[in-house]
């Protein structure tokens, strides 16, 4: 009997935290998964467990679909994976816990750039904890089919559309591409942002200038982006990022138009940067930076405060410096806090950084960093009905996106 007692109260000691954290986010796939797991380490070691509430697929769209439903039945995750825009959607409800009132925030000026606080400012206040930086607009090679091939390394769309030829000419998949709405739009964003530079793309799809959205540069844009299609394969239609992604890992693809998460993926199978996979920008972008930023924001439950010191320790972790530097190893980012030693990170994490602080900086529009969720979605989906419809008309697409982002923004 006395054993018995003793086995039951230590089943219980196993399973007793100071804290459950119930985290929301779309981080599904590899890579993702196991920088996932360094932050559920790191709160273990503070006597925080974390209760995954993980969201599967849409680029994050599925996810912020469940989160809506479950504020709306008054009963929100504790934390949530949110980003740019929709922090202050949040944030005007009053569901938001302000952050300076959670840790101290005085030293941020200090650790993170002005452009990683601007994001996670609403009307003054940080109500959210940036987490790392990504680029969106790199153009991934494999190194075995452009050795093979003896294919230059593509620095103009006149070059790029040359080696596509080739690729494809040899048997391969020209452009390892998942065809879902936010992928489509993302492949769009990296040729827009080349083509328009810095300056124009901002005013169409951060200011959403109605001159710049309908002019004959934007019509060109489209244009030739409807030129890639031919270059993607039909049978990935509806795929996620990194089933596209493993086409590069398996030397079935030539190239990839993906943000650096894809890294990360490619990281955890063994790849090695330019060893086996290329980094190298996008086409006629050299110096161009489009931002992504993963953020997380703490949400009050029902209508009162969380408990202070398991929000503080968890605040604390995500920008030690410890915690940065394997978070970010992992999932293919580079650290949003200044003064990280990146001796561990590759090359193409130090050409992330040296871009990030002497380029044109840009916020991705596909990433939810220019717009709110809901007007991404809308955008998306123009530019992805464009891009599988063989019979659309490229000046009427951006007189549809133009009058879209005018009913919603009116």
């Amino acid at each position: 009997m006395k054993c018995l007692i003793l086995l039951a109260a230590l089943l219980c000691a196993v399973n007793v935290y100071a804290a459950e954290v119930e985290v929301l986010h779309w981080w599904t796939a590899k890579g993702e998964v196991e920088a996932q797991g360094i932050l559920e380490d790191a709160l273990l070691e503070q006597n925080i467990k974390w209760n995954n509430f993980a969201i599967v697929g849409a680029g994050g769209e599925s996810a912020v679909r469940v989160l809506q439903m479950r504020a709306l039945s008054g009963n929100p995750p504790d934390v949530a994976h949110i980003k740019g825009p929709d922090i202050g959607e949040w944030a005007k409800v009053g569901m938001l816990e302000n952050i300076g009132t959670i840790a101290d925030t005085s030293v941020w000026p200090e650790i993170l750039p002005k452009i990683v606080r601007e994001t996670v400012t609403f009307d003054g206040k940080y109500m959210a904890v940036p987490i790392n930086i990504h680029r969106v607009n790199w153009l991934w090679l494999n190194k075995a089919i452009f050795d093979e091939l003896s294919l230059p390394l593509p620095t103009t769309w006149e070059e790029f559309f040359a080696n596509a030829d080739k690729i494809q000419a040899a048997g391969y998949i020209a452009i390892a591409h998942g065809g879902t709405a936010w992928q489509d739009a993302l492949l769009f964003e990296s040729m827009a942002l080349s083509l328009l530079g810095a300056e124009k793309y901002k005013q169409a799809f951060v200011e959403y200038n109605e001159a710049v959205l309908t002019s004959p540069e934007m019509i060109y844009v489209f244009e030739q982006f409807k030129r890639l299609h031919q270059y993607t394969d039909i049978n990935m239609r509806g795929k996620d990022w990194y089933q596209a992604s493993q086409l590069i890992s398996n030397n079935k693809a030539g190239m990839q138009f993906m943000g650096d998460w894809a890294m990360g993926m490619w990281n955890t199978q063994g790849k090695k940067a330019m060893v086996d996979y290329i980094c190298i920008d996008v086409p006629e972008s050299k110096g161009l930076f489009s931002y992504n930023i993963d953020s997380f924001v703490f949400f009050e439950k029902n209508g009162t405060k969380n408990s202070g010191e398991t929000q503080r320790s968890f605040v604390n972790i995500l920008l030690s410096e410890k915690f940065q530097a394997e978070f970010n190893l992992a999932k293919g980012s580079i650290p949003v806090r200044r003064g990280i030693n990146m001796d561990k990170f590759n090359q193409c994490a130090h050409k992330s950084f040296t871009d990030f602080n002497n380029g044109q900086l840009v916020p991705s529009f596909t990433q939810n960093l220019a717009s709110t969720s809901h007007l991404q979605n809308i955008i998306s989906k123009i530019i992805s009905n464009y891009f599988n419809n063989p019979s659309a008309d490229a000046a009427t697409t951006v007189n549809s996106l133009s009058l879209a982002i005018r009913a919603i923004k009116n």
